[in-house]
């Protein structure tokens, strides 16, 4: 990378001048607004050409990366590739030419839905057309491999051969917006070398990485589509600050599956998995500053390469420095609309952030510490013990909360209430979150902010940093929020939080509750129990199961995110559960003998393993 930067830098001079125009051409950033082609009298003629390009995903900068691309005709290539939407009914002609000199394997070019089979081999320096009708409406896309790779393999030079493929209803096109993310990734020369790096990532929404990325605006009141297409070879758990979206429909690039009334589920993060595609919609009812972000806090760190990858100084810099799959939302107050009216707290709490040295070896822990004036002394001293995880914050629905944040730690954070629809100021993201005069400062060593919000709904949610996620969430600054109504009192016995977070930094092992081998806990056969599953481990998807020696135990799907299910979907169901960082699911559990249950907790990515044994008795 350094050789290629200073051959980029050295283009200025004039000895440079030949070699900058044998340099691939500079490829074009997609927004995903105009579709391609020319459609007419029921017919889309479009032509997609491959060629090799020069990407630069961090902005105008030097620096790039050389990859395969598409473009329309003979216009630039861009990332994403050229999108391709029509009306239901349309009848699509293709011409695909190849430039390069390895075969392309065109996927996604059919009818819709097709088979994951169907594709297009066009040979090189070659060029092939192809027609089809569009088929049933929905949100794909189509993605090439110059390599034959699967949408899981796709790296480097083919990282970006992807492009939206929209089928609108006749006559009822969508007010919309589609995002493509994308991933790019090699391996490091110089990976085996002792403490050295292994690979490199780049991580981007329409070919552009944070701060980068587009910053949409909206007014307070507006109903917001969007369309999105994880065209990379990682999932994404996907997270909306401040409110709850609906996911209409959900699918791949090659069929899609569409949920109306009561199917249609309120999340606040939604997993997606390499290659598929979601359709969602929410409103932006509350003015501010907010974000839309992937939830592996990777995926969004100033680790990742290009983009705010200088990390000097980082620990005692002001700025909460993100990168990757972030995107900027503004959200305008309405015409007229009032100022938020500031309500006086009726009950303030104190949460304190510690640190403790040589936690994980050589690198630091974290957690917080409660502090709780209406059952401790208001002058005494909050204790220097640091728990393994936060302690649970147990909040009532309509009752305004003022919760001061102490960072008693060497570096800066923020603190995000991960859920609670609440105004923009105090969301948690330092320098972003509020307003144009009044942004969220970052807390800093020795300094406090002041959280002030009021619940909205019971269900349950958590807490966690929101600044250098990937220390210090996986150090311990995550805990348990559970909001419930006037009067309610939450039985710890039959009401059982199930924390899944981090027990030290990568790989990011799991740890449940704090512990990575947790004591048994009982319950009694023929009760039943709520099962508060949170998932705040900050890089790994997990499988949740429940089981007993005859195998899968069956459970009763409750809440989703906080958010309570309609009654059509609270219907028994299998034992298991895949999700990611920042998505919660409560579950009714009802043992129905004596015997031992395991609540198994398992990643894929690391091969970690946790275990809460249930001793269920008469």
């Amino acid at each position: 990378m350094s050789s290629m930067i200073a051959l980029v830098l050295a283009l200025g001079s004039p000895a440079s001048d030949s070699l900058a125009a044998h340099l691939p051409e500079r490829i074009a950033i997609h927004d995903n607004r105009a579709a391609a082609g020319r459609l007419r009298n029921g017919i889309l003629s479009v032509r997609l050409e491959l060629r090799e390009g020069r990407w630069f995903p961090d902005g105008e900068g030097a620096r790039y990366e050389t990859i395969h691309a598409f473009a329309e005709g003979s216009g630039a290539p861009s990332v994403p590739g050229p999108m391709i939407r029509v009306p239901e009914g349309t009848e699509i002609r293709v011409t695909v030419r190849n430039t390069l000199d390895s075969t392309l394997v065109l996927h996604g070019m059919h009818t819709r839905p097709g088979s994951a089979e169907d594709t297009l081999h066009v040979a090189p320096r070659s060029e092939r057309e192809i027609r089809f009708p569009a088929g049933v409406p929905g949100t794909y896309y189509y993605w090439g491999s110059t390599t034959g790779a699967s949408i899981r393999e796709l790296r480097g030079l083919d990282s970006q051969l992807s492009g939206a493929f929209i089928v609108d209803p006749a006559g009822a096109r969508a007010d919309d917006r589609v995002f493509v993310i994308g991933m790019w990734f090699k391996a490091l020369a110089d990976s085996a070398q002792p403490g050295a790096r292994q690979y490199a990532d780049l991580m981007v929404i329409n070919g552009r990485m944070w701060p980068h990325t587009e910053r949409l605006r909206m007014t307070a009141g507006d109903s917001v589509r969007w369309r999105w297409i994880n065209a990379s070879e990682s999932s994404h758990p996907m997270h909306l600050h401040g409110f709850y979206f609906s996911v209409n429909a959900q699918g791949d690039w090659a069929r899609d599956t569409a949920y109306a009334g009561e199917a249609r589920r309120l999340v606040v993060t939604q997993l997606m998995l390499p290659g598929a595609t979601m359709d969602m919609e929410w409103e932006a009812a509350r003015e501010g500053n907010w974000v839309f972000h992937c939830h592996f806090s990777f995926h969004v760190s100033h680790w990742l390469m290009m983009g705010s990858a200088d990390t000097a100084g980082h620990d005692a810099h002001r700025q909460h420095r993100m990168s990757g799959l972030v995107l900027g939302l503004h959200v305008d107050p309405a015409p007229g609309a009032e100022p938020p009216r500031a309500a006086r707290p009726a009950r303030r709490l104190r949460l304190v952030m510690q640190e403790v040295p040589g936690r994980f070896d050589s690198v630091p822990g974290y957690g917080f510490v409660l502090h709780d004036p209406a059952t401790t002394h208001p002058d005494s001293a909050v204790s220097d013990s640091v728990p393994a995880s936060g302690p649970t914050l147990e909040l009532v629905r309509g009752e305004p909360v003022a919760i001061t944040v102490v960072n008693r730690m060497k570096q800066m954070t923020g603190v995000h209430w991960h859920g609670i629809e609440l105004e923009s100021f105090p969301d948690g993201v330092p320098d972003w979150s509020g307003r144009p005069g009044r942004l969220m400062p970052p807390i800093m060593p020795g300094d406090s902010f002041v959280a002030e919000f009021v619940p909205p709904r019971s269900g349950t949610f958590m807490y966690h940093a929101h600044s250098n996620e990937d220390a210090q969430i996986s150090g311990g600054l995550y805990g348990a929020l559970i909001v419930q109504d006037s009067g309610a009192v939450r039985d710890p016995d039959t009401d059982r939080i199930v924390l899944l977070g981090s027990s030290g930094p990568f790989p990011n092992v799991g740890a449940l509750n704090g512990e990575r081998d947790p004591d048994p806990i009982e319950m009694k056969a023929g009760r039943t129990y709520r099962l508060r599953l949170i998932h705040i481990q900050p890089d790994w998807r997990a499988h949740f199961t429940l089981v007993d020696h005859r195998g899968l135990l069956e459970w009763r799907p409750v809440a989703k995110d906080g958010a309570d299910l309609p009654v059509s979907q609270r219907v028994p169901a299998p034992a298991r559960l895949l999700a990611g960082p920042g998505e919660t699911a409560d579950f009714e559990f009802t043992p129905r003998e004596p015997g031992l249950v395991r609540l198994e907790i398992s990643s894929h990515g690391t091969g970690w393993l946790l275990v809460q044994e249930i001793r269920v008795r008469d």
